[in-house]
């Protein structure tokens, strides 16, 4: 059984009103770092515990509140990143409307320890020349437990550099999709097989793939989101995720698990993950600006019968141009979903060029149209 540390009391009834927060134990660890630890102490706690970002690219927390700069007669910033609006993750918006008081004692935490003039929850800007720390809502969240139980007791959860324990948003053809608690360190295989999380894939049906860290991460196929490349069990934690690089393997990115069975359609999927961070590129870079529009409408008319073979290569120079090319990561997190899936399931897109009627009656129910095929919409760029 699995043990719940952010979700002990997930289903307390009114667990999101400040008086049954408090008879839980709630603000403990606030009293405990206000009453018996510095701010560096407090620091030094997180950094035992092996916190990692829980928001995606897991960087160590501790090290992060550590690297903070500290000019002198200016203030510092805090700020808690609740935006969440990665396709396939919703984790964050559970617990802040769920138990929104361990986030703001993770908050209190962590503004005493890093001597936060202000602090914020969900932004989308940015403080102008002020030194501040950005941090995901599950990992403000951990630092209550982290402050409360000691650094090194949190340490003995998980695997190796993989330390506590992970919220993960699983969607998909799943017989029990939803939000759940793991150990770092999971096998992936029981994530999604076993009663106590997922219960397997709905219908009966065989699983395809998965995406196993939101849809910023890469796409793998069945064969190996349960065993690495060198048929080791596949585990939910950072190290494992990623073991053999993109070409087989992905990322535990903001714990965003989407399963596909064997019915989904992988073009469909990666065009519509196309869409979103095309939508949300802010345009500054020029690679990012272009290239996720490029792909956005190479996919649509991949996908809508209109495709070239040469279409294939050229969405994988496109995500080549993007990836490493851009000031944020969102320009990488564009481009690995969609090498990733031609990587993995390039027969399937040369279906849809070789066969668009099939898969589009497949995808939309088509089955009697004229000549020619429909166009999709234009996509502008």
């Amino acid at each position: 059984m699995g043990r719940k540390i952010l979700l002990e009391h997930i289903n307390v009834p009114n667990i999101n009103t400040f008086d049954v927060y408090r008879s839980k134990g709630g603000y403990a660890a606030v009293e405990k770092a206000l009453k018996t630890l510095t701010p560096e102490e407090i620091v030094e706690e997180v950094k035992k515990s092996g916190l990692r970002g829980r928001g995606g690219a897991g960087f160590p927390t501790g090290m992060k509140w550590s690297f903070l700069a500290k000019p002198e007669g200016v203030p510092r910033y805090l700020v808690c990143n609740a935006d969440e609006s990665e396709p396939g993750t919703f984790k964050d918006r559970f617990l802040m409307t769920k138990t929104p008081h361990l986030l703001i004692e993770g908050m209190i935490i962590g503004s005493f320890a890093l001597g936060a003039k202000t602090s914020y929850i969900y932004v989308r800007g940015e403080m102008m020349r002020c030194p501040t720390v950005v941090n995901n809502v599950e990992s403000i969240a951990a630092v209550v437990p982290i402050i409360r139980d000691g650094g090194e007791e949190y340490a003995k959860i998980g695997i190796g550099r993989s330390t506590g324990t992970k919220l993960i948003s699983a969607s998909g053809n799943l017989v029990k999709p939803g939000i759940y608690e793991i150990d770092l360190g999971l096998p992936v295989e029981e994530f999604i097989y076993s009663d106590e999380y997922c219960g397997g894939i709905a219908n009966g049906k065989r699983l395809k793939a998965v995406v196993a860290g939101g849809s910023s991460v890469p796409i793998l196929p069945a064969n190996l989101i349960t065993k690495t490349i060198n048929q080791e069990a596949r585990l939910m934690s950072y190290e494992s995720l990623s073991d053999g690089g993109f070409a087989t393997g992905s990322m535990m990115g903001s714990g965003g698990f989407i399963a596909f069975d064997e019915d989904q359609c992988i073009v469909r999927n990666t065009w519509n993950f196309a869409r979103f961070y095309h939508h949300e590129s802010c345009g500054q870079c020029s690679p990012c600006r272009e290239g996720t529009g490029w792909m956005e409408k190479v996919l649509h008319r991949l996908e809508y019968g209109h495709g070239k073979l040469s279409d294939l290569d050229l969405l994988v120079d496109v995500s080549k141009k993007i990836e490493g090319n851009t000031i944020c990561p969102l320009g990488d997190a564009a481009a690995w979903p969609v090498a990733s899936a031609i990587r993995h399931f390039r027969d399937e897109f040369e279906w849809h060029v070789t066969e668009p009627r099939v898969s589009l009656e497949r995808n939309y129910g088509l089955a009697n149209y004229a000549d020619p095929l429909p166009k999709p919409e234009p996509v502008a760029i």
